[in-house]
């Protein structure tokens, strides 16, 4: 195809000035091809080998050099020998053949199609090395994310267990609607968590479960305000885990340190675009600000943001005296 197109435009280009008809540069043209394919084919396999793995410039500079002036030799021969030798009558050929005053021109048939098939190389190399980045980059992303969820769970059952341990010194008849509220929570990790994306329906019922295992715990000392949706399109997805870390995160850096009179807001509201996440809880006094970064659970879940949603997403946490704020907003992505 690229020949065809440098074929039709150096026809065009010589005939601008010329008195023949047209036809008569379009076979000087395609008996000057020979050279010029030979040329440009061997440069670009010079090219290959000298410039672009050995390095050695001064060695393609001068192969450069002397196929060129033995390319430009061919072209008058080529005529001489065929386009007057065969297709036109030797009368209409400048006396004498060669002509020094040629070269210039020679020069162009040449490097012109060379030029055209060296941008082409250049932009098919380049477009298969981002490619091949982009593969190798989703791959990585794809493996940090999945490390990600193996470490969370552990994480998580580490937690669990605590409150499990705890409860069952307290009250063990809230035991076994903890160990009920749980068997509900890791059945959604064991058979949705695995995946890369879940529907948020399954990602805000794990919350529900979450908030009633808590809310059996404090009984009526912990103040909640809960405003999430029932239910939304099944096939909107989000990454597991990603709201339920910072609810966690609310209960155990905050108000299950607060003896006094913990309180937790959460919201999450759905739009035809976003989702958008919002808690706010609060923390007893004598707690050092630096433990509100969350642990291993929330810095694991600010990666995952990162490296999922990019620069499509906005987290803040703000932490005002005796009370922290995450608010998050992150694009809605569906089943495809």
């Amino acid at each position: 195809m690229i020949w065809v197109i440098v074929f039709i435009i150096l026809s065009l280009l010589t005939s601008l000035n010329g008195i023949w008809p047209l036809s008569f540069y379009l076979l000087n043209t395609m008996v000057a091809l020979p050279p010029m394919i030979l040329f440009s084919y061997t440069m670009e396999w010079l090219a290959n080998r000298l410039l672009f793995k050995s390095k050695h410039f001064i060695a393609f500079l001068l192969f450069f050099i002397l196929i060129t002036g033995i390319c430009s030799l061919l072209i008058p021969v080529m005529n001489h020998l065929f386009f007057f030798g065969v297709f036109y009558p030797r009368v209409f050929e400048s006396s004498p053949w060669f002509n020094w005053r040629q070269v210039p021109q020679n020069l162009i048939l040449l490097w012109f199609p060379f030029l055209l098939i060296t941008m082409k190389t250049l932009f098919v190399n380049w477009f298969k090395a981002e490619q091949e980045k982009l593969i190798i980059e989703n791959k990585r992303l794809s493996a940090e994310i999945q490390l990600m969820k193996i470490k969370l769970h552990p994480h998580f059952l580490f937690n669990t267990l605590n409150n499990l341990y705890a409860m069952a010194k307290i009250d063990c008849k809230s035991t076994s609607e903890y160990i009920m509220k749980l068997s509900e929570m890791y059945r959604t990790m064991l058979y949705e968590c695995n995946k890369d994306f879940y529907p948020v329906n399954e990602e805000l019922q794990l919350i529900r479960n979450y908030i009633e295992l808590e809310k059996i715990r404090y009984d009526a000392r912990l103040k909640l305000k809960i405003e999430i949706p029932e239910q939304v399109n099944p096939d909107l997805m989000i990454p597991p885990l990603l709201l339920f870390t910072f609810v966690e995160n609310s209960f155990k850096h905050g108000c299950r340190n607060d003896v006094g009179n913990p309180f937790i807001e959460i919201e999450v509201a759905i739009s035809s675009d976003f989702i958008e996440y919002r808690s706010v809880n609060s923390i007893p006094e004598n707690n050092l600000p630096s433990t509100q970064n969350g642990g291993f659970g929330l810095e694991n879940t600010k990666q995952r943001l990162e490296l999922i949603y990019e620069n499509e997403y906005q987290y803040t946490g703000l932490l005002n005296r005796n009370r922290y704020e995450v608010n998050l907003k992150i694009p809605n992505l569906y089943a495809s």
